[in-house]
């Protein structure tokens, strides 16, 4: 790691081990990277365009810079599908969400949570509720995303209700959902992180607590406060007992409301992959709604297809339960495969590891510009990548060898890497995380920013301790064997 690219017949080796067909310099990868940001952000922040109308418009522009470098388009083509093919599975996702939601709506599940949740929860607890119950849940499942879908949906038509900020429910929906995610054994994140860097599951969880249990509880005050201040000024009795009572009205209102919620946390729970524990919220949302609400198949069908459209008469309470159908998350699905096909060019093209190369070679065995370097590259990836799989994949791969050589155990490692790649991708706007979340709680990734408190917290103990030894692992001589055994088997 470190050398120049050597020539090896027609093609180029990287540094970084992974081959590449033509040498990018590090001016050019600024210069691409900076375009690439720079049209982004101005096409949505200044004119307001979508992000899937910007990645499609980006695709020409990302292509000619690749292609500049040598590559034919036909070649560029192909890193973009290969990168598409991981929109697969979160694209999947979004898909059957959007159908739960409205088979929720129909059935009465979401509803039922949302009017236990005005009857118990005080307005100025809600915020720091929200983030308990969803950690909790996601602790539990291993998924920030089925905690966004279930919990986190009923939260956030709740604090609605409730008169809470949208941004603030959102902030601490998000914080929750990712604190589980962040340090369950069972979540995908966590168990790549680990990998990657070489390291025990079980131990990359233990030594993630240094920097996640501090900035957690400082996250939990600032909602405390925040519930306190806004939660008490916002809150409209009157309001919140008409949209009970329309409720109550309009929905046979029972425990059986209850069981699409429980089959999805349990086959979660157990382990059973998101896709197919979403797929059996929607059948057992599907069973409750013809046998307890009244509707046939065909209407059920129809819901689950255009999205649950209630009619009260009430205009307070028919937007907040009009959500869902498998077309209200068509956007969210292109903006994915899109993002993950423009940014997959950058990334094939050795344009991103040509960006990073200095920063590694800058490290020069200090503890802390190691842990800068990484949480940097952590940062790099998950902007361009969209994806912090990708990211724990990048950065533990380009880290490994740095962190061994300079006798630092791979639980530093793998925590930096969630630190930044785990908690970093919801509030990151073009991010596949941030978009989903946005959807699901219907708040912007610009809005909810600032409230995502754990996300911004948890990096800062990491430098802290990076900077003072405090909490930062050393690698034993006799440990060196066994890191070198786990990474060759990746």
């Amino acid at each position: 790691m470190g050398n120049k690219p050597e020539k090896q017949g027609n093609a180029t080796v990287s540094w970084d081990d992974k081959s590449y067909k033509f040498p990018v310099s590090f001016k050019y990868a600024v210069v691409s990277v900076l375009i690439f940001f720079g049209l982004l952000l101005t096409g949505t922040v200044v004119f307001g365009a979508s992000l899937e109308l910007m990645f499609l418009l980006l695709w020409i522009v990302v292509a000619l810079l690749v292609m500049k470098l040598g590559y034919k388009y036909n070649e560029v083509q192909n890193m973009a599908w290969e990168m598409g093919k991981q929109s697969f599975e979160p694209n999947t996702i979004i898909l059957v969400v959007g159908v739960m939601i409205a088979t929720w709506m129909a059935s009465g599940t979401i509803p039922y949570v949302m009017y236990w949740g005005l009857e118990l929860i005080s307005p100025q607890y809600f915020l720091i509720t929200a983030l308990l119950l969803t950690s909790a849940t996601s602790l539990a499942t291993g998924t920030s995303w089925g905690t966004l879908g279930t919990a986190g949906l009923a939260l956030m038509t709740v604090g609605n209700a409730l008169g809470v900020p949208q941004a603030m429910t959102a902030g601490a929906i998000i914080c929750g959902s990712f604190f589980g995610d962040k340090l369950s054994p069972l979540s995908d994140s966590t168990i790549l992180a680990a990998t990657v860097a070489g390291s025990k599951v079980m131990s990359h969880v233990k030594h993630m607590l240094w920097s996640t249990v501090p900035a957690y509880i400082l996250t939990a005050i600032i909602f405390i406060i925040l519930g306190l201040k806004y939660g008490k000024s916002g809150a409209n009795m009157q309001e919140i007992q008409q949209i009970t009572g329309v409720i109550s009205k309009h929905f046979h209102l029972s425990w059986i409301s209850l069981i699409p919620l429980l089959v999805v946390l349990v086959m979660l729970i157990k382990g059973i992959p998101s896709i197919i524990s979403l797929l059996m919220g929607v059948f057992s949302g599907m069973a409750v709604a013809v046998f307890t609400q009244g509707y046939n198949l065909t209407k059920v069908f129809d819901i689950m297809t255009n999205g649950f459209v209630f009619k009260s008469g009430s205009t307070l309470v028919d937007p907040i339960l009009s959500r869902g159908g498998l077309y209200s998350l068509m956007s969210s699905f292109l903006v994915v495969l899109l993002a993950m096909c423009v940014t997959g060019m950058l990334e094939q093209s050795g344009i991103l590891s040509a960006l990073v190369e200095p920063l590694v070679k800058r490290t020069h065995g200090s503890t802390f510009k190691i842990t800068l370097v990484t949480m940097l590259i952590a940062l790099i990836t998950n902007m361009i990548g969209s994806s912090m799989l990708l990211t724990a994949i990048v950065a533990g791969s380009l880290m490994r060898n740095v962190f061994k050589n300079n006798h630092l155990a791979p639980e530093n490692l793998s925590r930096n890497i969630e630190d930044v790649g785990t908690m970093g991708a919801p509030v990151i706007p073009w991010n596949s995380n941030a978009i989903y979340c946005s959807q699901m709680l219907g708040v912007s990734p610009y809005a909810y920013f600032p409230y995502v408190f754990l996300a911004f917290f948890v990096p800062l103990f990491d430098l802290l301790y990076g900077a003072t030894g405090f909490a930062i692992k050393k690698l034993k001589p006799e440990k060196l064997e066994d890191v070198e055994t786990v990474t060759k088997a990746i």
